[in-house]
C-alpha cells in the first residue's frame, strides 16, 4: 500500500470482469470538483470484448472515506453563486423561449419530460406503492422520501456518515450506515432494491450486484443508473467530463460492462439502455470542470449555445439508436428461483 497525498491507495493492475491488462486511458487526473486530494489514473480493459474503465491505483477501502470530506450530500455545501454580466443576461433571455420552441417542435421537450418523470422515480412505475423499497447509497435520502410519499415503505444505506445524519434527522428515514454487505438485511426482504449512481463508487461491483439479488423478494426489481463512458459527454469534454470524478468513480461503464457485471453477479436476464434525460446538467457540469483545468474563461451565453448544440445532438444520436445518453439505466426482476428476469 501506498500514500497518494493523504489517501492511501492500493494498485488495481487487472480488469475485475476479464482479468486483462489495462491501457492508461488517462493520467494524473485530480479531482476538480470537491477537491479531494491526490492524482489518479484510469486505465481501460484491453480486452476488446470488455473494455471496463477502472481507477489504478484506488483509495483502499480504508480510506476512501477522505475522497468525501467535501461532497454535495453534507449540510452547509454549495457550489457557490454564478454571475452573469448583463449583455450574457439579455442574451440568454432573448433566447430562451427560442430554445423552448424548437424543443417543443423537434419533439425533443416531451421526450425529456417523459424519461425525466420515469427517472426521477427510478423506474419503479408499474410496481404497487405499499412495497419495500431499499436504496443503496442513499446518501440525504431526497428519492426515499419521495418514494415515501408515494406509499413504499423506505429504507436506505450510506457510507456517508454526514450523509446518515442528515437522513435520519432532518428527514426521519431508516438508514443504516455502512456498506450494503454491513447491513445484515436477511434474505428476500425487499420488493426494489435501487441503486442510483453508486455502482461506479464501489470496489467490486459484482460483489454488490449478488448482494443486491440476495435481499430481493421474488419478482423484486433491481434499479442500476450510472455515468455513460459511451456518451457524447466523455466524448467532447474527455479528462474533464463530469461522470470520471477521481477519486470516487472506481470503475466507469458501458451497456455492455454493466451487463457484464450482472451476468457474472449471476443475473440471467438483464435490461439495459442509455438515458439522455438529465444530459444537460451533465454536460454543465464538465464545462466547469474544464474552465477549472485549464483557466479559459467563457461568457454564460456561449456556454449555454455549446450545451444546448451537444445536447440536441446527443438526442438526435440517441433517436437513431447508438449508446450516447449520458447515463446507462439497467432493470432486472428476481425469479421465483433466485435469479433475475428482465
Amino acid at each position: 500500500m501506498s500514500c497518494n497525498d493523504q489517501i492511501a491507495s492500493v494498485p488495481v493492475p487487472a480488469c475485475r470482469l476479464c482479468g486483462s491488462g489495462g491501457a492508461m486511458l488517462y493520467e494524473r487526473l485530480t479531482d476538480l470538483t470537491y477537491g479531494a486530494p491526490g492524482e489518479w489514473n484510469l486505465r481501460r480493459c484491453r480486452n476488446p470484448a470488455c473494455g471496463l474503465v477502472w481507477l489504478d491505483p484506488a483509495p483502499s477501502e480504508e480510506e476512501i472515506h477522505k475522497a468525501y470530506r467535501v461532497y454535495y450530500t453534507h449540510p452547509g455545501y454549495s457550489e457557490g453563486e454564478k454571475r452573469i454580466d448583463r449583455l450574457n443576461y439579455l442574451l440568454l433571455k432573448g433566447c430562451k423561449p427560442l430554445q423552448k420552441l424548437f424543443l417543443r417542435a423537434s419533439g425533443i421537450r416531451r421526450f425529456e419530460k417523459e424519461w425525466r418523470s420515469r427517472a426521477d422515480d427510478l423506474f419503479l412505475d408499474g410496481l404497487p406503492p405499499g412495497g419495500k423499497l431499499l436504496d443503496v447509497g442513499c446518501g440525504k435520502g431526497d428519492f426515499l422520501v419521495r418514494m415515501r410519499r408515494k406509499g413504499w415503505k423506505v429504507e436506505g444505506t450510506e457510507v456517508d456518515s454526514e450523509a446518515v445524519e442528515q437522513a435520519r434527522v432532518k428527514n426521519g428515514l431508516t438508514v443504516h450506515t455502512g456498506t450494503l454487505e454491513s447491513a445484515g438485511f436477511p434474505t428476500d426482504s425487499f420488493d426494489a432494491v435501487t441503486m442510483n449512481h453508486v455502482i461506479e463508487h464501489v470496489h467490486d461491483p459484482v460483489s454488490v450486484l449478488r448482494a443486491c439479488l440476495r435481499l430481493l423478494k421474488p419478482s423484486g426489481r433491481l434499479v442500476t443508473v450510472t455515468p455513460n463512458l459511451d456518451g457524447v459527454g466523455h466524448e467532447r469534454f474527455g479528462r474533464n467530463w463530469r461522470g470520471l470524478e477521481p477519486p470516487r468513480h472506481l470503475h466507469l461503464f458501458t451497456r455492455r460492462t454493466l451487463k457484464e457485471c450482472a451476468v457474472r453477479a449471476g443475473l440471467r436476464s438483464i435490461e439495459t439502455w442509455c438515458l439522455p434525460g438529465y444530459a444537460d446538467a451533465i454536460l454543465q457540469s464538465s464545462m466547469d470542470i474544464e474552465k477549472r483545468a485549464t483557466g479559459k474563461k467563457r461568457g454564460e451565453f456561449s456556454r449555454w449555445v455549446e450545451v444546448s448544440l451537444l445536447k440536441v445532438r446527443e438526442y438526435n444520436r440517441y433517436n437513431n439508436k447508438e449508446n450516447v445518453g449520458e447515463e446507462v439505466v439497467m432493470t432486472a426482476r428476481k425469479d421465483s428461483e433466485g435469479g433475475l428476469s428482465g
